[in-house]
């Protein structure tokens, strides 16, 4: 969840549409919001190949569904950034109707995965209760956690996944949470909840840390080109290079993380 819009963000309720699609290369990307608290979710695809991957599947994504039928697309991964709900909500879903789809994950957040409602009634019981006044977040109650942590692949840092002649590279960028992942394919960075446009990801939820995050977000400046575009789990895209100097919180030269 975006930090500084949290509440905002929960009372605003479902948002279904298709955004943005660009190509880098044989790099395509569709774009959907979905979810209570606008997650972003990406399928991107080669071109050539028609091998796919979905990104954070935090919700019913009718439409992408629809082009992955109608373009003939083989979805291959299910990866999400990070194990919050509102980033894996509808990935039971999406596997049920791809069964041969791998859904991946790094291993570091389950655990307080599972232990993050509680952790939520205990150390923020107002946010918690404001939460469950929205029906859409409201139903996470009775979900059964167990079937959202067990993914086919753990992911970990600096691993390769190939769609087709695509090469996605892994960044293991805790900070958020503990595990949470970044990936890079194309010139396209999917940040998930770590870099969003001029913010960070909020680190006062269980497994966050400011100096992990930080770190995080300083080592995507030094490895990735400015001309890097970034994807974020939530709210409008950016770019390496503007962040490097304009971001609020983490910049190249400085660090003013407020949670």
């Amino acid at each position: 969840m975006k930090k500084k819009n949290l509440t905002l963000s929960v009372l605003l309720g479902l948002v279904f549409l298709l955004g943005s699609c660009s190509k880098s290369g044989e790099l395509v990307v569709l774009h959907q919001v979905t979810g209570p608290v606008e997650t972003n979710c990406y399928l991107l695809y080669d071109a050539k190949t028609r091998e796919a991957a979905l990104i954070d599947v935090g919700g019913p994504i009718d439409s992408l569904v629809a082009q992955i039928e109608e373009n003939d697309l083989h979805l291959k991964y299910i990866f999400a950034t990070h194990v919050h709900m509102d980033h894996v909500e509808g990935v039971p879903r999406i596997k049920e109707r791809f069964p041969d789809a791998l859904v991946c994950y790094n291993e570091k957040d389950i655990d307080d995965f599972l232990r993050m409602p509680e952790w939520l009634k205990e150390n923020y019981p107002e946010m918690y209760a404001g939460m469950m006044k929205v029906p859409e977040i409201k139903k996470w109650e009775d979900y059964d956690l167990s079937i959202f942590v067990k993914p086919d692949v753990y992911l970990e840092d600096s691993q390769i996944y190939k769609l087709g002649n695509l090469e996605i590279r892994t960044f293991l960028s805790p900070g958020h949470s503990a595990g949470s992942i970044c990936f890079y394919v194309g010139d396209v960075l999917f940040s998930g909840d770590v870099l969003f446009f001029r913010q960070v990801g909020r680190t006062d939820l269980l497994g966050g840390s400011k100096e992990a995050i930080a770190k995080s977000v300083r080592r995507l400046y030094a490895e990735l080109p400015d001309a890097t575009r970034v994807y974020p789990g939530h709210g409008e895209f950016t770019d390496i290079g503007t962040e490097k100097t304009e971001n609020e919180e983490v910049t190249v030269d400085a660090v003013t993380i407020k949670n």
